[in-house]
This record gives C-alpha cells, sequence and structure tokens, in this order.
C-alpha cells in the first residue's frame, strides 16, 4: 500500500494552457482547475506513474526476501526506510545498508553487500519507506503526458457524465499513454 504525504505543488497543465486548448475564456476557473487534477490523477493512475515532483509512503508488512520496488517511477530518492524492530520500537535503517537504483522502473532499493533486511515486528505495515517520485517540474514532464492530459480535460469538460460519446477520446487518452505504462504484475 502507499500513500501521498506531499502532493504535487503544480499541474503539469496551466489554466491558461486549458482554456486555449478548450477555447474557453475565463468565468468557469475553479471547475476547470478541478478537471486539471482530476485528469492528471486519472493519467498518472493508468500509467502507474508520478508526473510532477511528489513525495509517498510505501507500506510493507515485513521487509522482502529480495528487493523493495518503488511504485510510481521516476524515482528521485529514498528519505528514509523506517520499520518497527523484534521489539516494536520503531527504528531507521541507515541509508549505507540499502542501495537505491533510481534508474530501473520501478526502481528496486537492494539491501548492500554483506547487509540483510532487519527483522520485523509481526504487524501490519511494520516498514515505511518514504520517496520522492516524479519528472521533476511540470516544465519535465513528457509533452505527450501533457497531451494526454489536455485531451482527458476536454472529454471531462465537453461529454459531463455521458460515458458512451467519450469512448473515442479515452482510447486516445490511453494510445498516448501506453508507451511508457508500468504495467502491474
Amino acid at each position: 500500500m502507499h500513500k501521498l504525504i506531499e502532493p504535487p505543488a503544480e499541474e503539469p497543465v496551466t489554466l491558461q494552457e486549458v482554456q486555449a486548448h478548450l477555447r474557453l475564456e475565463s468565468g468557469e476557473d475553479n471547475y476547470v482547475a478541478g478537471l486539471i487534477v482530476a485528469a492528471r490523477r486519472h493519467c498518472e493512475a493508468f500509467q502507474g506513474r508520478a508526473y510532477v515532483t511528489q513525495t509517498w509512503e510505501l507500506y510493507l508488512d515485513a521487509f522482502p526476501g529480495g528487493c523493495i520496488k518503488c511504485p510510481l517511477p521516476p524515482l528521485q530518492s529514498v528519505t528514509f526506510i523506517k520499520y518497527r524492530d523484534s521489539s516494536g520500537v520503531l527504528q531507521t535503517l541507515d541509508q549505507s545498508a540499502y542501495i537505491v537504483d533510481a534508474y530501473s522502473e520501478p526502481a528496486p532499493v537492494f539491501r548492500a553487500y554483506g547487509e540483510s533486511w532487519p527483522s520485523t515486528y509481526p504487524e501490519a505495515n511494520a516498514v515505511q519507506i518514504r520517496f520522492v517520485a516524479g519528472y521533476g517540474a511540470a516544465s519535465d514532464v513528457p509533452s505527450e503526458i501533457k497531451q494526454a492530459i489536455l485531451l482527458k480535460i476536454a472529454d471531462l469538460y465537453e461529454n459531463r457524465g455521458d460515458e458512451q460519446s467519450g469512448k473515442r477520446m479515452e482510447e486516445a487518452v490511453e494510445s498516448l499513454l501506453w508507451p511508457e505504462r508500468i504495467v502491474p504484475v
């Protein structure tokens, strides 16, 4: 399970970009701003990625036998790994005990050479990994993702609840996002 700790400070597309895309005048700014967030979250969920820098926590019941896979690439960094030791006391794992491969997607966190994962208290969510994910600033988000977000916003704006009329638009959105999708296993 993972949980959002700090949402992105900005969206991949601006209100002005959306207004230009939809050929709107101002007046529905709050509604359109909500569509931007909804479209971004939809696209991130479909791709299994984080777009603009955001902080998450991943919870595990115990350390795995192998590596830990950080969801929501691209991974920028691991802030900390905490765990409840066999006595139930919260501990922070020393950064020298693990290696982060931020180039792979999803990013694995390996035990350092000669290290082993510590034993944990037998409870749910005994391991907590805080990490930062995303391409960086909004300007770093790939253009095909921004285009997919704009198409999704247009679909939400124009079809307000009409499920059938937006089917072709949804296919267009998915075709833009599919090449970089992280497929859950």
